[in-house]
């Protein structure tokens, strides 16, 4: 009996890692064609931005719109990858509380809850389609019609279905017996969900006479669900469409949903996301990360704690390439961490190199945080751009002091330099040519007007092709290996953002975002206070939290209350990724570190957090200055 038992798990499991193999298989291919769409309308956006904008002066016709369509499309074709791959976004705060069969329980929960969702975003994108065909919705310049693209993104849409559904079968066969534990978990849910909404919109809204407490519960909804392993983008969006369902019924609920799915896909401005991925993935396999770090080593040669400052430099160079704090720590700290110990770097001194350089990934531009901040509160991505670059210079500065003080006050903590190489210095720094070339050109074009910030983050995803292409590092798989890192994560970005938007247009309908901002500045409390307990709030919730997580969550609440209090919401989202950054470094958890831990095993958590300490006050001293001192971040994009 129990080998009958054990034989028909098996056939299932067989059964269910062959579909899940084919549908992985599948689905990489369309995105990485995806992809290859992605690069030819950069390179259109090149040819038109250069020969018939700058030489002709006449560009060409409808171009955003081109964009704006095909664009969608290739965005649309990697969503299903990105499942297929796993790529989501959770919290883990529990995990010394639960047991793992209990973790993996409310991971399956969550798996099945992100189902749920990826229904609904299908069914509501299907509702826009049957929309734009009734009323003949078409571009305004080119007058193409708008049906049959959203008839690819409503099929690519439907790819997404059976790719999360296995993963939820997968996770929920991994608690028991899989036939009956997916029976309990995966039934169980969607019947509970079928019960809430049943509950909530029959026969009339339940909370459409009382829109703020319905918001309440939704936030306390949202809090509760990242703490149970629920991910991301499935506790932004299912919670946000059941609150819309709640107050104003479940057609509102698909028509916003669907109606924001498809405006994001066309929106030009988060095009950035997967350009700068993709420039990120060329560039690492080009060798230009290697090169920075080479040039980096060569120029602080003859300094005490030289390799440290070339650390720092090191990461500030890769984050212009990558954007990723984390890919920052494993990239650099990889080949650091060894070389650092080896020469008899002191271990504090080590660890909080690399845990605070890892933090200028989100620093420095190219920025996904900075994207979302900008996205979610309506401003201009290249602006933020251009206001973020005086702090990271600071904050490079700052790292590189707190460096020089520590080997001055201990002599021990690092090696004495040695002598300038020069003949390395200028080998190194003709190979580094084309990154800095790519990053001053990138940059370059958004400050003086030239081209939008995708236009700009299309420039750079060309140039790092080129570059890895003439070096002849895209053979043997690499650019479809580039290709996958990039689709896995534009999908989990883009459906986080798709949930955000839905849950920040809840929000403002119900009145919330006001009533928390007139509650705020109804207290009476001095301005200085009110900052000060904002940022109090951010280095607390970014020790338990990553950046993007909490950019998510409490943008659009904490631009509203800055807002009235009548700052600029540039210079707070330049203050409020510092402090996220900030958080990542903080004990008691202080994410940074446990990433450092999982490529340097032999290092105790006591010793990193001892290292970082000293980059953790120099951060907030820089904090307090730039709130002090606005202009400093507000002074270039002034003067663009």
């Amino acid at each position: 009996m129990n080998d009958t038992a054990g034989g028909a798990t098996g056939q299932r499991d067989s059964l269910l890692q062959r579909i899940d193999t084919a549908l992985k298989n599948a689905n990489q291919k369309i995105a990485s064609f995806g992809v290859v769409i992605m690069l030819a309308i950069g390179i259109l956006n090149l040819v038109d931005i250069i020969i018939f904008r700058w030489l002709l002066n006449a560009p060409i016709t409808g171009s955003n719109e081109l964009f704006s369509t095909l664009f969608s499309v290739a965005i649309a074709s990697v969503l299903a990858s990105g499942l297929s791959q796993r790529a989501n976004l959770e919290v883990d705060l529990l995990s010394g509380v639960l047991s793992e069969r209990q973790q993996s329980v409310l991971r399956a929960i969550g798996a099945f809850l992100y189902l749920f969702l990826i229904v609904c975003l299908a069914v509501a994108v299907f509702d826009q389609l049957v929309l734009s065909y009734e009323r003949g919705m078409e571009t305004p310049i080119r007058q193409w019609k708008l049906w049959p693209f959203y008839t690819v993104i409503f099929i690519l849409f439907l790819l997404c279905i059976p790719a999360q559904a296995v993963a939820a079968l997968d996770l929920a066969g991994r608690v028991g017996r899989p036939v009956r534990s997916t029976l309990v978990i995966g039934g169980g849910t969607l019947l509970a969900l079928a019960a809430v909404v049943a509950a909530i919109s029959l026969p009339r809204p339940a909370f459409q006479s009382d829109m703020l407490t319905a918001s309440v519960i939704v936030i306390v909804l949202v809090w509760g669900a990242l703490l149970f392993y629920v991910p991301l983008a499935a506790v932004l969006g299912g919670v946000a469409m059941l609150g819309i369902t709640a107050t104003f019924g479940p057609n509102a609920a698909f028509n916003i949903a669907g109606s924001e799915t498809l405006g994001l896909l066309r929106s030009s401005d988060l095009g950035v996301i997967p350009y700068f991925l993709l420039m990120g993935g060329f560039a690492i396999a080009g060798g230009m990360s290697n090169d920075i770090y080479r040039f980096a080593h060569a120029l602080f040669a003859p300094f005490r704690g030289g390799l440290a400052l070339a650390t720092i430099g090191g990461c500030a160079g890769f984050g212009a390439l990558t954007g990723s704090s984390m890919a920052t720590i494993i990239s650099i700290g990889t080949a650091a961490y060894p070389e650092m110990t080896s020469r008899g770097y002191a271990r504090p001194l080590v660890s909080g190199v690399i845990a605070a350089g890892g933090t200028l990934g989100q620093l420095i531009p190219p920025s996904t945080v900075v994207v979302i901040y900008a996205l979610l509160v309506e401003e201009s991505i290249g602006a933020m751009y251009l206001a973020i670059l005086v702090p990271a210079v600071i904050t490079v500065i700052c790292y590189a002091a707190v460096v020089l003080i520590w080997v001055a006050a201990n002599k021990n903590a690092a090696p004495s330099g040695g002598r300038w190489d020069r003949r390395e210095l200028r080998e190194s720094a003709a190979v580094c040519l084309p990154v800095f070339l790519m990053f001053a050109t990138v940059m370059g074009s958004i400050f003086f007007g030239i081209m939008t910030a995708t236009e700009a983050a299309s420039l750079g995803a060309v140039f790092a092709f080129v570059v890895a292409l003439w070096r002849r590092k895209l053979s043997n798989g690499a650019f479809w290996s580039i290709a996958a890192a990039a689709t896995r994560s534009t999908s989990m970005i883009y459906f986080m953002i798709i949930g955000a938007l839905i849950i920040t247009f809840f929000l403002a309908s119900t009145s919330l975002l006001q009533t928390i901002t007139d509650g705020v500045v109804g207290l009476g409390l001095p301005t200085w206070a009110v900052l000060s307990l904002m940022v109090a709030f951010y280095i607390l919730i970014g020790a338990f939290m990553d950046s993007t997580t909490v950019m998510m969550i409490t943008a659009s609440t904490s631009a509203a209350i800055v807002q009235a209090l009548g700052f600029d919401l540039l210079w707070w989202g330049v203050i409020m990724v510092l402090l996220v950054e900030l958080g990542v470094l903080t004990p008691p958890f202080g994410i940074n570190i446990f990433i450092l831990k999982s490529i340097a095993p032999d290092l105790s958590v006591g010793t990193a957090y001892r290292g970082v300490i000293p980059f953790v006050l120099i951060d907030l001293l820089k904090i307090v200055f730039l709130i002090a001192f606005p202009a400093l971040v507000l002074w270039i994009p002034g003067i663009n």
